[in-house]
């Protein structure tokens, strides 16, 4: 049945319920990523071998163009409703559903007017470059028309159903790409899968959670909820300027070997990132449930972040005692080059998980300008270090040197933030025992296991006994780490029977 009534149902919830959906929303979206993992993992292999690198580069080049006018599209309607206290009403959901669209249709008609002239950046752009722009722009549309929908299930902590959309927007995506890409559509293969996925991930997200906008169009009520989304969209637009010196300077002075080098490096080193994106995505909505009891709230920011630095260092420790051999025998000799950048992105992620996390905890109280403050001296910051490090010498490893100081800065602000911010958080330490543990085991891995780690087998059997090692040490440091993996993964049984 549509819902008309506009209540929000995670209001009603009591602190057990949101808990226990929170935990298995992260299980739940955590076995999304594994299936959505390899999806995207077989997919862009077969595309990669069927189009090469230079289509591929035409059609990152056209979502790079697109993505700066989506920072447009979006007013940060949707977390400001996540993030309301009280439930949103039929006429609040109805005017931003309005808003969100007619702001999404201006930005279409922007991208269809200015293509011609947005693809002359590139110059090695083909002709039909500008169309493939506007017709990737209709994607826009499909993704704003179901936004009500994927609130109302974020914000009641549906992650099961969030897990079924985000599952087919891959298979929708990769399916139609893979089968166009087969019959010889190049490029347009691509550009035909985004669209699709669009299609596909609108009549799914009505389907999980039917909801029918009103005409409702109230600026009073828009006014509180803009006035939020507009300071959290501002984080996005100094996030993507941030973001754009890769491809825009990166790519200009380095020309394509080196930038592919410094891309797959930081992208490699990401990896983790998706584990804490999955935290970060649960939390939001429970933190803003729980933005009237500190002390619960800085409990469950302390889990958050105790769970995000234990995946973190682990992966880092394998990275760091392991990385020539994983490095050769996966991606292959062509590939080793780049160990220098990846172990300085692998050294800077060490306490990235810090910024996602947080920054999700001060949108949940209402504070979201801080971390736009924080994003903009970041991007400054980014942006001088890259240039004069770059000036020292030109290569890919000064441009992650250049690129990683920002990093760690940020994460050393972060946590004075919180220390004056959310005072009964005591991060330090959920997060010492962690970096204890991926020291032993990078030092074990790399003088015990690398020397005979040379093939797949026994590349598997070090990082396996990697992990034993990481684990083993945790259970010294930080036996508290251990013991919330094993209440998480405990507490999907309990919440199976229970979960929507």
């Amino acid at each position: 049945m549509v819902s008309t009534s506009g209540e929000l149902g995670a209001q009603g919830l009591d602190r057990a319920t949101l808990g226990r959906r929170a935990r298995l929303g992260v299980l739940i979206l955590g076995g999304r990523t594994a299936l959505q993992q390899l999806t995207v993992l077989a997919g862009t292999v077969y595309l990669a071998r069927v189009l090469g690198p230079g289509e591929f580069g035409l059609f990152w080049i056209v979502q790079f163009a697109l993505s700066f006018f989506t920072l447009f599209g979006d007013a940060g309607f949707g977390a400001a409703l996540i993030q309301k206290r009280e439930a949103a009403t039929q006429r609040e959901l109805s005017s931003v559903f309005w808003s969100q669209l007619l702001l999404v249709l201006l930005v279409t008609t922007a991208v269809f007017t200015s293509a011609p002239w947005v693809v002359r950046f590139w110059p090695d752009m083909p002709a039909n470059a500008a169309w493939m722009l506007r017709a990737l722009s209709l994607s826009l549309l499909l993704t704003s028309l179901r936004t009500i929908p994927a609130i109302l299930m974020e914000r009641e902590l549906l992650f099961g159903r969030l897990s079924v959309i985000d599952l087919m927007l891959s298979l929708s995506f990769y399916g139609t790409a893979v089968v166009l890409a087969h019959r010889g559509y190049g490029t347009s293969a691509l550009v035909g899968g985004v669209l699709v996925q669009g299609i596909v991930g609108l009549i799914t997200a009505f389907a999980l959670r039917p909801w029918l906008p009103g005409l409702h169009f109230d600026r009073q009520a828009l006014r509180p909820i803009l006035k939020f989304g507009v300071v959290l969209q501002a984080k996005h637009i100094i996030g993507f300027a941030n973001a754009a010196i890769m491809p825009l300077y990166a790519g200009r002075a380095l020309g394509s070997y080196p930038l592919g080098l410094v891309t797959w490096s930081r992208n490699t080193s990401l990896f983790p990132v998706s584990i804490v994106e999955i935290l970060s995505r649960v939390n939001f909505p429970l933190l803003s449930r729980l933005q009237h009891d500190p002390v619960a709230f800085a409990r469950t920011l302390e889990r958050t972040i105790q769970i995000s630095a234990t995946v973190t260092f682990l992966f880092v420790a394998l990275l760091a005692g392991l990385a020539p051999s994983i490095v050769a025998v996966i991606y292959g000799p062509k590939w080793l080059p780049a160990l220098p950048t990846l172990y300085v992105f692998t050294g800077a992620i060490s306490f990235s998980y810090l910024v996602p996390i947080i920054n999700g905890a001060l949108d949940a109280i209402g504070k979201p300008r801080v971390m736009m403050v924080l994003g903009l001296v970041w991007t400054v910051l980014n942006w001088g270090a890259v240039t004069t490090a770059m000036q020292i010498r030109s290569s890919a490893f000064s441009f992650a040197i250049g690129y990683c100081i920002h990093v760690l800065v940020g994460n050393v602000a972060i946590l004075w933030v919180v220390k004056q911010v959310i005072p009964e958080a005591k991060l330090w330490p959920k997060i010492r025992g962690g970096f204890a543990s991926a020291l032993v085991t990078a030092v074990a891995a790399r003088v015990l296991f690398l020397p005979w780690a040379n093939g797949v087998f026994s590349l598997t059997a070090a990082a396996l006994l990697a992990i034993v090692v990481f684990v083993g040490s945790t259970a010294v440091f930080d036996r508290s780490a251990l013991r919330e993996a094993m209440l998480m993964l405990r507490s999907r049984k309990k919440s199976a029977t229970s979960s929507p």
